[in-house]
């Protein structure tokens, strides 16, 4: 089983607890919270959304894939007020689906998960 790391930030504890909670139906690891005061530290986050790319088969709905958004509208003040971040391995077989649940809790992503 191969497993891939992902890191989402959020604005509460409560939303980072809730997305953990939905997460915990997957096969995780490592899972944790952790409270960041200087937010995302000037790392670019992006928020997710449908691609529209079909997908048949991977079990995203049918939604497509998940991608990131790349004008998002987000001042660098908006993205520090993220300042929960949830951290956990994923198996690679379902991370477009943990992704999915990020999305739905408004979290965001560093944009780097998109380069692997």
């Amino acid at each position: 089983m191969m497993y891939r790391s992902l890191q989402a930030f959020f604005v509460t504890e409560d939303d980072a607890e809730d997305a953990r909670a939905t997460l915990n139906k997957l096969k995780t690891n490592d899972v944790m919270i952790d409270h960041l005061p200087e937010g995302t530290g000037g790392m670019t986050v992006v928020p997710l959304a449908y691609s529209g790319n079909s997908t048949q088969g991977l079990g995203t709905g049918n939604g497509g894939i998940i991608a990131p958004i790349s004008a998002t509208g987000e001042t660098p003040d908006q993205q520090s007020r993220r300042s929960y971040l949830l951290d956990l391995k994923v198996d690679e077989a379902d991370f477009q689906e943990a992704l999915r649940i990020v999305m739905e809790k408004d979290g965001r992503v560093p944009k780097e998960v998109f380069d692997q």
